[in-house]
């Protein structure tokens, strides 16, 4: 089963006509070409790890709950997105000021999960994007890896904040190491874990009952 079946949302489920919208309206910004895309954790992430540790809490749901939704939002979201739309800044000066880089933290849609945010980058990132390139501390980021994991199925170049490129190999010990340090804190680096499988699963033959088995 390719990664691209293992997230596809079912036909009309809600978001998939704001989903549409979105992507024309991009559309008419990239005008036939193709951008870069600024990948930077937001949900979660070191600053989130520490959070987990310092409140004593394991899971996000139990994180929220001991901090409160208005303190999560100002001890995680809001740092991570300042620090996400700067890391989009900076890397377009890098690459010469005319590069169009997309940075994915002011999309803000009411009412979506956070699969459908993932859906939704997973699809603009395979048909809109020539290359990703991976702020600091990516692989402790669930969004991260995961974007990590869709360049390398789709052959999309992948680099990190340095602009020195991330190979399917380094990508994969830069998660291992990621998920050990998680896990002898204690914690279960289950996101990080299931997008190393599936960055792993890029390199192995397709089966041809693949696209049959996963409808």
């Amino acid at each position: 089963m390719g990664l691209r079946n293992r997230v596809r949302r079912t036909s009309n489920e809600p978001g998939d006509d704001i989903s549409t919208i979105l992507l024309s309206a991009l559309d008419c910004v990239l005008n036939g070409e193709k951008a870069v895309y600024a990948s930077s954790d937001l949900t979660t992430g070191r600053r989130f790890y520490e959070l987990l540790r310092k409140s004593d809490a394991r899971t996000p749901e139990d994180l929220r709950a001991k901090i409160g939704d208005k303190m999560y939002r100002r001890k995680l979201f809001e740092p991570n997105s300042l620090a996400a739309n700067a890391f989009a800044r900076s890397l377009r000066h890098r690459l010469g000021g005319s590069t169009l880089v997309i940075a994915p933290a002011p999309l803000t849609v009411q009412g979506w999960s956070q699969k459908q945010y993932l859906e939704f980058f997973e699809t603009l990132i395979r048909t809109r994007v020539q290359a990703v390139y991976l702020n600091d501390g990516w692989q402790y980021s669930n969004g991260c890896t995961f974007e990590f994991a869709v360049a390398q199925e789709a052959g999309i170049a992948t680099f990190d904040a340095d602009c020195e490129p991330i190979d399917r190999v380094r990508g994969v010990h830069l998660i291992e190491c990621a998920a050990l340090e998680l896990e002898a804190m204690g914690i279960e680096p289950i996101g990080l874990r299931r997008h190393q499988a599936m960055v792993t699963a890029t390199n192995k033959p397709r089966s041809p009952f693949d696209k049959v088995n996963s409808r």
